[in-house]
């Protein structure tokens, strides 16, 4: 642990993120005169939140993430060297006027506007935490460029900060990606993992088989021929010809110091004993299918299993960071019995470190940062039952399960974004190498985006969500439950990248949704019910729709609140939005809810006047009609049961009827 008057400040320990490498901050590097003046910065800043602007520019108590001390102590370096060569001795000499000249050198500097502007927000943080260090080393003025915003000061325009560029992966890929995932989890992951612990057991002396095997190297050696010849095994071999004697003196249970070199008496007993020597050294037993074939043709060699247990992790990883919606670092923090089950809701859980937010102070020895829990499917669970089940390491993703660096003991530090990256594209590599689909295409295509990375898994969940049946009300839960924790947590910055990607999906939705509507209409469908009027009306109204260019999140809500036909298609039933009409509204009402302007499907009332029915809704209907129409005819079924199923049948019918009626086009015409 470091001290306040070393040369060299260690300040990783202070944050929780096992998967980050935190730079130390060297002193060295600052002017000696000014040294200790940011030294006393730094330690005000580990100790205290940052104190609010004059003017009220961000939330109070906001603790500053100990990630970012590397990226201050560069920009804090450039004003400490500049106000060294002023002569200055003293923070508490600084004037007003110095500050202006240090403005007009930035303004000079190389350096694009965002990072003229850090150097702005540094001078800043500086006067800020004024109030937690002693006079000396103190900024004797004014709060520095008051009114003004840090891009303003610069002249950068506003809005000119790092936006979230970060591309979708495609369709097609994370489809296919996210299957083989699935595969690895179910198939060719318990595999792995059995061959590893055999290995590993091996390798300590603990497996089983080991203990028939006592005495000298040569009489074990014996004992060991014996066996091959009994069970009529091969001699484990390397890849490349010859006989794997290592392999052979850990098969008999041989200490590791003691498996170098191989002595003249037991050469002669491997050549005299005529077993055949295979061509590779395997260990567990491939059990596992991938289209009703076994995932390969012999067992997993020893050479190869480091490789395979690290393709394992990032396809477990894989898919826990995309089905859970968690970011990156969020997910390599993860820890041993991270799994949970609500007892209320039965829904399933995984508790982990919120990655941002309102509670991530440096971690201290004496509190604890709370966790956060994520609803997660079943999938999420099964991955991070075979991780526990991969290693008996406390953090699910260890920095390294083969050979963890010395600097990076795998007990206590996380594997890191880039290595993960890394296992990610070769794991795609080693599947398109190792498997082909029936077109004799790679199993998962190319990305047009280039290099998949972990980042963008949260950015593509949206597209997957929200083409789903009812997947709006899902994204919606999602993403509602994600932007509140980043208003909570961003201090007012919130990330609108999220909320955009909806606004835009919803409205590629919405025009999919109309298009295809205008189409089956004009095809002939039948549309019946109280709102099958207004149905045509709207759907005839908005297919006409042209198309604009969208160059915004913005354009993109715009343009949605122009052109949404508020047409909602549930299950076998469409809703045709009138908020003053709508039966579930006034259900909600009468109970003291409130009330939302989209339709609440579990609310729906089947005297609703904004309900329509297509033909696809009826041939929904038709289907539930004929499930009723069975349980009603069930002679081992309890009478009240045939009763109400058979009410059901009834209703169904009489819809059926109606939209059989109403919905033919001579029908309408005698209606108009």
């Amino acid at each position: 642990m470091s001290r306040f008057g070393d040369e060299q400040w260690h300040v990783q320990p202070a944050h929780r993120d096992a998967h980050l490498q935190i730079s130390a901050i060297s002193w060295s590097t600052f002017p000696a005169a000014l040294r200790q003046h940011f030294r006393t910065f730094f330690l005000a800043a580990l100790d205290h939140p940052v104190p609010v602007e004059p003017g009220g520019r961000q939330r109070p108590a906001e603790q500053a993430s100990v990630g970012s001390f590397p990226y201050w102590v560069i920009d804090m370096r450039v004003l400490a060297l500049w106000l060294d060569e002023q002569g200055c001795r003293d923070l508490s000499e600084v004037s007003d006027a110095d500050l202006a000249s240090f403005r007009t050198y930035v303004l000079g500097l190389d350096r694009d506007d965002r990072r003229k502007s850090d150097l702005i927000t540094a001078v800043r943080l500086l006067w800020l935490f004024s109030e937690h260090m002693p006079a000396q080393c103190r900024l004797d003025c004014d709060f520095p460029w008051a009114g003004q915003t840090a891009k303003e000061v610069v002249g950068a325009l506003a809005g000119t900060g790092r936006e979230n560029k970060t591309p979708r992966i495609a369709d097609d890929t994370m489809e296919a990606l996210l299957a083989w995932a699935l595969v690895m989890i179910e198939e060719v992951g318990p595999d792995i993992r059995d061959a590893w612990h055999e290995y590993q057991q091996l390798e300590t002396g603990k497996h089983i088989s080991q203990v028939r095997y006592t005495g000298t190297r040569e009489e074990r050696l014996r004992a060991y021929l014996s066996c091959c010849r009994q069970q009529g095994i091969a001699l484990p071999g390397h890849v490349g010809g010859g006989i794997n004697y290592g392999h052979i003196k850990r098969l008999m249970g041989s200490r590791k110091e003691h498996r170098q070199g191989v002595s003249a008496a037991m050469l002669d007993l491997l050549v005299d004993s005529g077993l055949p020597v295979a061509h590779f050294s395997g260990v567990g037993r491939i059990t596992g299918q991938i289209h009703g074939r076994p995932w390969r043709e012999h067992p997993i060699a020893i050479g190869e299993l480091p490789t395979l247990v690290r393709l394992l992790s990032a396809a477990l990883f894989t898919a826990v960071c995309y089905l859970s919606g968690m970011r990156p670092g969020e997910v390599l923090n993860l820890r041993r019995g991270c799994r949970d089950t609500d007892e209320e809701t039965g829904e399933l859980l995984v508790h982990g470190f919120r990655g941002k937010g309102f509670n991530r102070v440096p971690d201290q020895p004496d509190a604890s940062e709370p966790l956060r829990p994520w609803v997660v499917v079943d999938v999420v669970h099964a991955a991070i039952g075979l991780l526990e089940e991969l290693h008996d390491l406390p953090l699910l993703f260890p920095s390294s399960l083969i050979s963890a660096h010395g600097e990076r003991p795998a007990t206590v530090n996380a594997r890191t974004g880039r290595a993960m990256n890394d296992d990610i594209q070769d794991l795609i590599s080693w599947i398109n190498s190792t498997y082909r689909r029936a077109d004799r295409g790679a199993p998962i295509p190319a990305d047009p985006a280039g290099r998949i990375n972990a980042n963008r898994y949260r950015r593509t969940l949206a597209r997957f969500i929200v083409r789903k049946p009812r997947g709006l009300i899902a994204a919606a839960l999602q993403y509602g439950h994600i932007h509140t924790k980043v208003t909570l947590s961003y201090a007012g910055y919130a990330d609108p990248s999220w909320l955009h990607d909806i606004a835009v999906e919803k409205l590629e939705f919405i025009i999919d949704q109309v298009e295809r509507n205008g189409q089956r209409l004009a095809a002939g469908e039948h549309v019946s019910g109280p709102s099958a009027d207004e149905y045509r009306a709207r759907v005839e109204r908005t297919a006409s729709f042209e198309g604009r260019v969208v160059t915004s999140a913005g354009s993109a809500e715009r343009l949605l609140e122009q052109m949404d036909p508020a047409i909602y298609h549930g299950q076998g039933m469409t809703c045709v939005w009138r908020a003053a009409t709508a039966a579930c509204r006034k259900a909600k009402l009468a109970l003291g809810l409130p009330d939302d302007d989209t339709p609440d499907e579990s609310e729906c009332r089947s005297s609703c006047a904004n309900l329509a029915y297509t033909d696809r809704d009826i041939e929904d209907v038709q289907r539930r009609r004929d499930r009723h129409q069975a349980d009603a005819g069930d002679p081992i079924a309890p009478k009240p049961r045939r009763d109400r199923a058979a009410a059901q049948a009834a209703q169904l019918s009489g819809i059926i009827d109606r939209h059989q009626v109403q919905g033919a086009p001579d029908a309408r015409e005698r209606t108009a």
